[in-house]
């Protein structure tokens, strides 16, 4: 059960990110971000409340539970985005999607510290196939990465060919990693709050609150995030709308998975991404993203990794 709620967990992002393909040409991606937490927080409760009123299951809130889910919300909903989205914004999508890969080697390193889990040679093995996938789909030839934008006011930054030559700076390496630290302890928490307490569906709706709760208490003027909503396109809205319910499904989906299998592997099930998108891209999109032999390849790798955690 566990490793098909995770495989579960990684259709609802592969859908997602191919929502988000389209979705960005409607709405910007700032207004779309908040629009698809608010729905996060929504959808979670009218499942909760059908779970617990309508359903009339007993309710018996474990604190400790409670403190791990709200814990996991702020690390993964909100610092795990934030230092994603300032990694993309320094160094771009490409390579600051490429650093998330040390997401699920976070998440397996706490889970030993904090929760005592422990992974099987070949469990290991597997994960290491996914992580060098995962590596490969990620990189692109140096002519196809992506310009960085220029902000009146700032210096010029440093064309993306000879960032790549001289190295990226540490600091921006810093924030990437930060971002994929978020994320992998954050989903420790989660797995350390289901299993203190199995209610996956609650443990979603805490966190996505928190996480919501804090990023528009700092970083967002309500007045004018209202505003923009009513001036923006109305089914560019509701597919954010639509994301957020598969983004929120595919963490409780995911949540669920920990309570029976490691964090680690639920984890790099759900991280195999590419796996999805890069047959769809091949068959629907007609390969408009430049897929190349390394991508297959790493493609092919990540199959293979994951079908290995799912036989053994």
């Amino acid at each position: 059960m566990g490793e098909l709620l995770a495989v579960c967990s990684l259709l609802c992002f592969s859908g997602n990110v191919l929502l988000l393909n389209a979705v960005t040409r409607r709405v910007k991606q700032e207004i779309g971000f908040l629009i698809a937490l608010a729905t996060n927080v929504g959808f979670a409760l009218l499942l909760v409340i059908g779970q617990y009123v309508v359903l009339a299951r007993p309710f018996d809130l474990q604190w400790d539970a409670f403190g791990y889910f709200l814990l996991g919300g702020l690390l993964t909903t909100y610092l795990g985005r934030w230092f994603f989205f300032l990694s993309v914004r320094n160094i771009g999508p490409t390579r600051a999607s490429s650093m998330q890969i040390a997401n699920p080697v976070f998440a397996a390193i706490a889970g030993w510290l904090l929760l005592s889990e422990t992974l099987s040679w070949s469990a290991i093995g597997f994960i290491g196939a996914v992580l060098i996938g995962l590596f490969l789909t990620t990189r692109v030839p140096s002519r196809d990465l992506e310009p960085t934008a220029i902000v009146p006011g700032e210096a010029i930054p440093t064309p993306p060919e000879r960032r790549r030559a001289s190295g990226l700076p540490m600091r921006d390496v810093a924030l990437a990693l930060f971002g994929a630290l978020a994320y992998g302890l954050g989903n420790v928490a989660r797995g350390a709050g289901v299993r203190e307490w199995e209610a996956p569906i609650f443990g979603s709706l805490v966190g996505a609150a928190a996480g919501m709760t804090v990023f528009l208490l700092l970083h967002t003027d309500i007045r004018s995030v209202v505003a923009d909503i009513r001036r923006s396109d109305r089914v560019g809205v509701w597919m954010w709308v639509l994301s957020g319910v598969i983004t929120i499904s595919a963490q409780m989906c995911l949540i669920a998975a920990t309570i029976s299998i490691p964090v680690a592997i639920a984890v790099v099930i759900a991280a195999a991404i590419p796996v999805v998108i890069i047959p769809i891209s091949l068959i629907l999109l007609r390969n408009t993203e430049n897929i190349t032999a390394a991508t297959g390849i790493g493609a092919l790798i990540i199959f293979a990794g994951v079908a290995g955690l799912l036989l053994t």
